[in-house]
């Protein structure tokens, strides 16, 4: 089991679910997800904001594939160590 995956079972349905909706809409197409925003000095990663919440991605420049790199709750260590 992964981070991600392992961060997912200790949170609410509720947010575990929302969480889940907007990952599905990035695979989708990340350019119709609101409040999507570039991180700064980090070319290619980006997060949305979900209430507490960060998702974290990265968008890769040539494929256009998203990949979800970490979900946390925000903090001081957020945007650490990507």
């Amino acid at each position: 089991m992964n981070k991600i995956e392992k961060f997912l079972r200790l949170i609410s349905r509720k947010d575990r679910e929302a969480i889940l909706l907007v990952i599905a809409q990035l695979g989708r197409d990340a350019t119709k997800v609101p409040g999507i925003v570039a991180l700064t000095g980090m070319k290619g990663w980006f997060r949305v904001r979900l209430g507490r919440y960060r998702i974290l991605f990265f968008v890769d420049p040539k494929t256009r594939s998203v990949e979800v790199k970490r979900i946390t709750k925000r903090d001081e260590k957020t945007y650490k160590n990507l």
